[in-house]
This record gives structure tokens, sequence and C-alpha cells, in this order.
């Protein structure tokens, strides 16, 4: 017991502190809390439950109509009449509805894979943006440090009279950059934490890890014929087209059933003899009949506005899935030139700015070099690297969005 309570104490500790402090979360992790959290998923799984609801209404045939009746309407006795009627629409008008409810809710569960989507790529892409963000602060920490030592040595060899009043200046200047460039950056860092945080519905900050190089979605995964938005956008033509069917059932007459309960009183002659009937004897009987529309032009024009609106929302549809397919091979474009500029700086550029570095730092100590070329080989290597960050932060970034448009959540 004494083993749980400290076990017990340990986690609490660990949660107060993940709290306060953040947590490490994966791509994956974060993208699993949005679709849980954010309130545009919840929203759209509301909608999907409204449209299951609405598809029980297919086969609402409307009120029955009861009409209760007393006076003289037989004779100059008092008579009671109970009648019932029930307008049903044509079956076909039915089955019409009922097919609309069914492809409204696919169309809903559909417009919740398009919010998905259109969620994750938020995600995903802010996600990759705070690690380019978090790899770059550690690149400038390491910037700040090698103009600091920089400073310190123009300082001092300004003070022993080596070196003029120019090079300790420049050195300062440089320093004071970097300085500013890390302040912009931690300020676009938590630009983005603020950014995820709303996407997550989360109060904590997200602590990032290292941005690697990410792996482009199988080839046999590679159509977007798969995106959930133009699958929805497909989804409203086949939901336009059944409510066209829909309005034009409506044009055929409803089916009118009755039945009818009544007293007759008087004399009423049965078989050559007159018989009585007082009040209390009933008669009753059933009617069917049809309720035609005497007017109709607006059921015709309901009817042809709805095959109008189809024609406009497949146009709507075609017209996305032309500009998916540009936006597709342009993706697929900026992977391939993303995909080349990473290559080079990790075969050769990357390697070449280590070698600049630590030969630059050598040969400015033994003096071999000058302040200036010192401070051109350090600005030249730490672009090369700074370079190759901004280079996998894009490469990963198209990665994402070929992602966003094969629909891969």
């Amino acid at each position: 017991m004494r083993t749980f309570k400290t076990h017990s104490l340990k986690f609490i500790i660990i949660l107060v502190s993940t709290s306060a402090f953040g947590q490490q979360l994966s791509r994956e992790q974060v993208v699993q809390i949005a679709l849980q959290n954010n309130q545009l998923i919840k929203a759209a799984e509301f909608q999907v439950e409204y449209f299951r609801q609405l598809k029980k209404t297919g086969t609402d045939i409307g009120k029955l109509t009861a009409l209760w009746m007393h006076g003289q309407y037989n004779s100059l006795n008092q008579d009671n009449n109970l009648t019932l009627t029930q307008s049903i629409p044509f079956p076909t008008a039915i089955g019409a509805q009922v097919r609309l409810g069914k492809e409204q809710v696919t169309g809903a569960q559909k417009s919740l894979l398009a919010t998905q989507n259109n969620l994750v790529f938020e995600v995903k892409s802010a996600y990759e943006q705070l690690l380019y963000q978090e790899a770059l602060k550690k690149l400038l920490a390491t910037q700040d440090s090698l103009y600091t030592d920089f400073a310190r040595a123009s300082s001092l060899r300004y003070k022993t009279g080596e070196s003029n009043l120019l090079e300790k200046a420049t050195a300062e200047t440089q320093l004071l950059e970097v300085k500013n460039l890390a302040r912009q950056n931690e300020a676009d860092i938590q630009i983005s934490q603020t950014r995820i945080q709303t996407l997550l519905k989360s109060e904590n900050p997200i602590i990032a890890g290292d941005i690697l190089a990410r792996q482009i979605p199988p080839a046999e995964t590679s159509s977007f014929q798969n995106n959930p938005q133009l699958d929805y956008l497909k989804q409203q033509v086949i939901i336009s087209s059944q409510f066209k069917r829909l309005e034009r059932n409506k044009i055929m007459p409803d089916i009118i059933v009755g039945y009818f309960n009544q007293s007759l009183t008087g004399v009423q002659v049965i078989n050559g003899v007159d018989t009585y009937f007082p009040r209390s004897k009933h008669f009753q009987g059933f009617q069917l009949g049809l309720a035609i529309p005497l007017w109709f032009a607006p059921p015709v024009a309901r009817a042809r506005a709805a095959a109008f609106q189809e024609e406009a929302i497949r146009k709507n549809a075609e017209y996305f899935e032309t500009s998916l397919n540009g936006a597709y091979v342009q993706a697929l474009q900026e992977f391939d030139k993303n995909q080349a500029s990473v290559t080079y700086y990790e075969n050769s550029a990357l390697q070449n700015a280590e070698l600049i570095l630590s030969q630059a730092r050598k040969a400015y100590r033994s003096g071999e070099i000058g302040y200036i070329e010192y401070l051109q080989s350090l600005r030249n290597a730490l672009t090369i690297k700074s370079n190759y960050l901004l280079a996998l932060n894009q490469y990963n970034q198209s990665i994402i969005k070929l992602e966003f448009l094969l629909g891969k959540l």
C-alpha cells in the first residue's frame, strides 16, 4: 500500500511538471490530440448525427386529421360525426426522400473526413515549422557562441594593439545581429506554439523533437482521387441529383385515405320497413382519394431549379478536380526541387561547412588570416547550415502538402 502511494505521488509530480512546462509529443501524438479536441471536428461529428436523425424522417407521412362534427347535418335532430383523414405522399416520393436522407448522411461523413484532413494538414505544418524553428534556435546558439569568442578575441587584440577599432566594432555588431535573430526566432517559436495550442485546444506548450527528413507517401497511394474534399464535392453532386428526383416525384398526387363514423338520427327505410335509428346508432365507412395540384407551374419550376442546382454543383466539383490535379502536379515538382536541395546539402555542403568552420578558426587563431577572411568564412559556413535547415523544412512541408492532397491522415 505504501509503494502504491509512492508511485502515485511520483505520477502526480510528473503530471504537474508536464502541465506546467509542456510535454514532448511526436507528430502522430499531436495529430491525434487535435482530432480528439478540435472544435471543428466536434462540430462536424454533430453534423453527422444531425443527418442520421434527419434520415429517420424520410418516411414521414404527415399528421392525421381528425374532425368532429355535431349538429343538424342530417335532420332537425342533433347528430355526431367523426372523420379521420390522412394524406400520404406518393410512394415514389417517399422512396426518394429516404434515399436522399441516406446520401445526406454519407455527405456529412465525407465532410467530417475533409475537415479532419484540413486539420491534420494545419497541425502537421505548424508542428514541422516548430521543429524548424527549434533547430534554428540551436544553430543560432552555436552562432552566438562563435561570435562571442570572436568578439572577445577582437576586444583583447584591440587592447593589446594587435587590431584596430574597426575589427572590434565589426565583431560586436555581428554578435548583436545574431542575438537579434535569436530574439526574432524565439518570437516565431511562441507564435507557432500558440497556433498549435489553438489547434489542439490545449493550454500547455509543446516540446518538439529534432527535425528529420520525412518519407514520401508510398507510390501506390499517390492518387489525388482519394482527396476527402474532392470526395465530399462528388457526394454533393449525388445529393443534388437525389434532391432533383425528390422534387420531380413531389409533382405526383398525394394519396388520401379516410374513415368516418357518424350517427343519422331518424327514420330509415330498411327492406320496405320504416325503422327508427337513435343517435346511439352509428354508421361508418371509408374514403379514398387523390390530392392533385391544380397549378403545376410551381412544382415543375422547383424540379427545374433542382436540375440547374445539380449542374452548378457538378461544375464546381469538376473545377475543384481540375484545380486539385494542378496542385498535385505542382506539389510533386516542389517535392523534387526540395529533395534535390536537401540531397545537395547532406552529400557535400554540410561537410564543407564543418571544414570551413574548423579551418577558419585555426587559421584566425594562428594569424594566417585576418578578421575579414575569418568573418566571411563564418558567415559562409553558418549560412550553409541555416539554408540546410530551411531546405529540410521546405522538403518536409512539401511531403505534408502531398499527404494533404492524397488524403493521408
